[in-house]
Order: structure tokens, then sequence, then C-alpha cells
């Protein structure tokens, strides 16, 4: 092709994308100022593409340009994998019973609304939770009293490597309420931590609750720019976020990451076949949960998340209760991503 050719054939392709933005924040009361200024291109899982001019600055920043990678789709799997018997032994102890009770437990708090005494509460308990399992815990604090956990197990062949789960503790605020947004998460990772506490892992496991999700990825962004400024954030081999894993009647989970990390939600998605009984969808592109920072600083970062086009219905409301919830598919997002922590340090 001559290089004439090739420039214009890139210039309409840039043309194309001109006054087309995919949304990067979907909390209702932005939702509703978008509204005012854009109108929907397409809307595909988490991925909403709007386009619009003269769009004001305080309503620009919950848009991102598009680069022409973004896209969502179903990968169709064909159980390539082949299931590891130890992995899949391991999965089957999740407990979705322990998941319902962890979630009533957080949503039992008044308000985890970061910066609260009720959050320090929740914060401190699930820490306690996660020490007497046996991993060795700390808490980071991105600001005085907003408190992050870390907890870890040292690999025993190559503890320098570090697999790691994170999911936010924080909620918007509603009283008795953030069972969904992010309890069911918390609730997850807990268990996850309970059934892998007893694993012999080569590399080390970490488990990341983060607070301030809420707030703007308060504390992930503070722990991933700790994390860079000490080098250590080049330990990191496999970041995996829960946020949102509990309301679904269809058993689809959305996999989300950015376009460079493609064979990363495919992977995910072969395990899912594998390992659990969850269809997928993944979305390239990634915006507004605590992979994003992680992804910035150039370490592989994906969101297990519930089906964003049939999400609760509750989403940042008062009405985001335990009852609501379904701890069978929240079961099946902790197997998908135990059997990626395992079959990362089998490697």
């Amino acid at each position: 092709m001559k290089f004439a050719m090739m420039f214009a054939i890139a210039l309409a392709s840039t043309a194309a994308l001109a006054g087309r933005y995919q949304v990067i924040s979907q909390h209702p009361h932005d939702v509703q100022d978008l509204a005012k200024y854009v109108k929907t291109v397409s809307q595909n899982g988490r991925l909403w593409i709007v386009e619009g001019n003269n769009i004001p600055a305080s309503v620009m920043k919950h848009l991102r340009p598009l680069t022409g990678k973004e896209k969502s789709f179903t990968h169709i799997t064909h159980n390539k994998l082949g299931a590891h018997p130890l992995i899949s032994a391991t999965t089957q102890k999740l407990s979705e019973s322990l998941i319902r009770d962890y979630v009533s437990k957080l949503a039992g708090y008044k308000t985890r609304l970061a910066g609260s005494e009720e959050n320090r509460k929740a914060t401190d308990d699930v820490e306690k939770n996660l020490n007497e399992l046996g991993y060795a815990t700390k808490q980071i604090c991105y600001t005085t009293g907003v408190c992050s956990i870390i907890a870890d197990k040292k690999g025993l062949v190559s503890p320098e490597k570090v697999l790691m789960v994170e999911a936010h503790i924080d909620s918007v605020g509603k009283d008795f309420a953030g069972a969904d947004d992010n309890a069911s998460g918390t609730a997850v990772l807990l268990d996850m931590a309970r059934v892998l506490s007893s694993y012999q892992n080569k590399k080390s496991i970490r488990f990341f609750v983060t607070n301030g999700e809420e707030g703007g990825l308060l504390g992930a962004e503070h722990y991933a720019k700790s994390l860079r400024s000490s080098g250590a954030i080049k330990q990191l081999e496999l970041v995996i976020n829960m946020d949102m894993v509990g309301w679904n009647s269809n058993g689809i989970v959305e996999l989300e990451t950015n376009p460079e990390y493609e064979s990363l939600a495919k992977w995910f998605a072969e395990l899912a076949t594998t390992y659990t009984t969850l269809k997928n969808k993944i979305t390239l592109g990634a915006w507004g949960s605590d992979h994003v920072p992680f992804l910035k600083a150039g370490i592989p970062a994906l969101l297990t998340i519930e089906l964003w086009d049939t999400k609760t219905p509750c989403y940042h409301k008062a009405c985001d209760k335990p009852e609501g919830l379904n701890y069978g598919y929240a079961t099946e997002i902790g197997k998908l991503n135990v059997a990626a922590i395992m079959t990362k340090d089998l490697e």
C-alpha cells in the first residue's frame, strides 16, 4: 500500500473517532450530567461510547477520547486448558454460606463511607480476620484514619513474585447498604484468603483490601504510587480486582482490562469455562475501579464484575442490601479467581 493511501486511511480513521468518547464514570449523578451534552453511539457491557461537541470541562472529566482499540465481546471458549486436579479441588472449598455471612456483616455497619468511624471498624475487623488466617497484615493509610489492608502469604520458592487480589471495602455511605458495592467483592476476597491459607504457594500471594475507591480510587492510587516509588511494583505479576460480584441472573461475568491485555482476558474466559459455570463478556477499555492504577503502572490487571448490562438496579442506592444478591454467582467468581491465582502460581 502506498504511503499516501495509508496516510489517507489513518486520517479517515482519526476523523471517525473525533468527538467520540468512552464514558468512564457511571455514577447516577454523573450520568444525569452527561445526558445534557452527549448522545449514545453504542453501549455494550461496560463499554459505553458517546459523541458530542462543546462539552464543558465538568462533564469532560467523565469521558475519555476513543483510541479505536476499545471493544466488548463474548470470547468463544473451548475448554482448551484442561483442569488441574489440585485447582479443581481447591475451588470447591469456597463457601457460598460464608460469603453470604461476610456480606451481611459488612452491610451491617451503618456506613462504610471512607473516613467514617464505622469504616475504620470494618477495616480493623477485616484485618483481624486475615491475620487469624495466618496472613502477615498491615494497614497503609492514604490520609489520616483512612487505611487499606495488605495481607501477605510469602511464597516458598519465588517470594519476590507477587500475585495480588484486591477489593474495596468502602461504600458510598448509604445506611446499612453497599452489599453488592462492594461488600460482595470483599466477602469473596475473604473466602479466597481462607481457602488459599493452607495452599503451599510457590509465589507470594497478596490480598489488598482497598479503601477510598468511591472517592476516586484513592487507596489503590496511593498504594500503586508507593510501589512505583520503591520499585516493588515490578514484583506484581498479576492483579485481580473484584468489584460488584453479587448481582446476576444470567451467569455472565464481565472481564475488563485494557486492549494490550486482551490475551489475559481471553485466558480468564478459558479458566471460567474450565473451572466454573460462568459465561464471559470481555471489555477492553478499563475505567472506574481499583485495577486502573495498576494498569497505568504497566501491570497485567483485570476486573471481574457482574455483567454491566444487567447490573444491580440498586447501584449506589440505599436498597443495595444483602438479601438481593446471588451468592452462588459470587462463589463462581471466587472459583475463577482462585483458579487464576493457582494456575499462575503453578507455572
